[in-house]
């Protein structure tokens, strides 16, 4: 009956070092998992912040291209027209017919070019590879708006942000 105790008590402890060597593993999978779950949560995190930037710009930029084609109707679209194709009510009385602004990412090989768009827009420094100015100088005539909605020192960021939602609106209008 020794013997048969014996053995009894060796296959007890035999079974309660494979439990605990069960629960270990487990316990170190367990952990794994928790730690994957961590990284899982703080990856969706970021993603989820991610997006709502993106939704956020979004948003921004649709008011800035709503703001840049209120401008254009008010300012633009006298000569090159509601549709940008340069048959404004006025177009009939310019020397040169104004640009059909939908066609400029098409004659620039794809490639809305937004910085020299700037300065064309702007209009207060000559750029000699242009040739006579026939627009309108819209920096000048936003400057002096700006005046009248914020001191000196800012009315420069308002002339630049008024062209910037002008050319926002006039990439949408890209075919």
């Amino acid at each position: 009956m020794k013997n048969n105790l014996k053995q009894h008590l060796i296959v007890v402890i035999f079974l309660s070092i494979l439990s605990l060597l069960t629960c270990l593993v487990y316990a170190e999978n367990v952990e794994e998992i928790i730690e994957a779950q961590k990284e899982l949560n703080t990856a969706s995190n970021e993603e989820e912040m991610t997006r709502q930037k993106q939704q956020n710009l979004l948003n921004e930029t649709k008011d800035a291209i709503t703001m840049g084609k209120e401008e254009y109707l008010r300012t633009c679209s006298l000569c090159h027209g509601i549709d940008g194709k340069g048959h404004g009510v006025y177009a009939f009385e310019l020397k040169v017919p104004p640009a059909d602004l939908t066609l400029i990412e098409k004659k620039n090989y794809g490639v809305f070019p937004f910085s020299k768009l700037y300065k064309i827009i702007d209009g207060r420094k000559e750029i000699k590879s242009h040739g006579a100015r026939d627009m309108p100088v819209w920096g000048d005539r936003y400057n002096s708006e700006s005046w009248m909605y914020t001191n000196a020192k800012n009315s420069e960021t308002l002339v630049r942000g008024q062209i910037f939602e002008l050319l926002l609106y006039l990439e949408t209008l890209q075919k």
